[in-house]
């Protein structure tokens, strides 16, 4: 049998790890003195040793782990646990991809632009939400933002006081056309919030899917929102991703009708990869 340091040397393991292990009783040693206090460990225990590395490399928990010494879990169950760790370091290696993709980008504008925006693109997964909303064909940017005021008288209907759900603009129309805009103007709705909508009132409740999208925020009017979608395009091109639904524009602070040139508005396209996409409408 081998002393505690002895073991460690063998096994490539500090003598204060071996003791976190005796405490939690991951790895109790095969004999303690009850004189002196002494750990001692066999040669067979290298083998389960050995075992709980191998599986800390594969990221399972320690509390994963103890069963697994203890045979509490079968052959099975470890597929099964095995099969979840292969699909989360797929999503890590995947992340990884997506953040080398993007630092490479950086790289090639600050090489051609020789500087690097501050107001940079990002790409962040946004959560399934609910609107409380309108949906309006407008035939110019000025009476898209007559909807807000449209939106508001509606909305104090249904809640006196008004209502504090952020305010999302979605963009409906696959073509881009001045006189011809698709808008939904809505309001975030609290998961659990079921407002009772008059049969007579112009709103409806909307589900926003969750969807991983390109950001970028301008501050500004909507007419000069190219600005920013150009930037959003070049970035989803170099990635190697594509278009995959309606844009959003979701207001960071409430509009003033009187001050709309200092909104404050992330613009956000949804994105998927190039393989994984639908077919696009030419």
């Amino acid at each position: 049998m081998y002393k505690i340091g002895d073991f460690s040397r063998i096994a490539r393991v500090s003598s204060r790890l071996l003791r976190f292990y005796d405490e939690i009783g991951l790895l109790k040693p095969a004999h303690c003195d009850p004189q002196t206090g002494y750990r001692f460990y066999g040669a067979k225990q290298l083998g389960e040793l050995n075992r709980v590395i191998v599986l800390k490399e594969l990221g399972f928990s320690l509390e994963q782990i103890a069963p697994v010494l203890k045979n509490e879990i079968n052959a099975a169950e470890l597929h099964g646990m095995l099969l979840m760790r292969r699909h989360d370091a797929e999503r890590a290696l995947a992340s990884e991809s997506q953040k080398l993709r993007q630092i490479e980008l950086r790289i090639a504008q600050i090489e051609t632009e020789g500087q690097l925006d501050i107001d940079d693109v990002l790409v962040r997964v946004e959560p399934a939400r609910r609107l409380l909303s309108l949906r309006r064909v407008v035939s110019s940017f000025e009476e898209a933002r007559s909807l807000f005021g449209l939106l508001k008288d509606q909305v104090r209907v249904i809640y006196d006081r008004g209502h504090g759900g952020q305010l999302v603009a979605v963009a409906h129309s696959q073509d881009f056309e001045a006189d011809h805009i698709d808008v939904e103007l809505g309001i975030t709705l609290r998961p659990n919030e079921a407002p009772v909508v008059p049969a007579d009132s112009l709103l409806s409740i909307h589900e926003l899917a969750e969807a991983r999208m390109a950001i970028c925020v301008r501050v500004g009017l909507p007419e000069d929102a190219h600005l920013v979608t150009a930037k959003i395009g070049r970035f989803v091109e170099f990635n190697g991703d594509v278009l995959a639904g309606p844009s959003r524009e979701v207001f960071l602070q409430p509009p003033r009708l009187d001050r709309m040139q200092e909104s404050v508005v992330e613009m956000q396209f949804p994105i998927s990869s190039a393989g994984g996409a639908a077919a696009q409408n030419p």
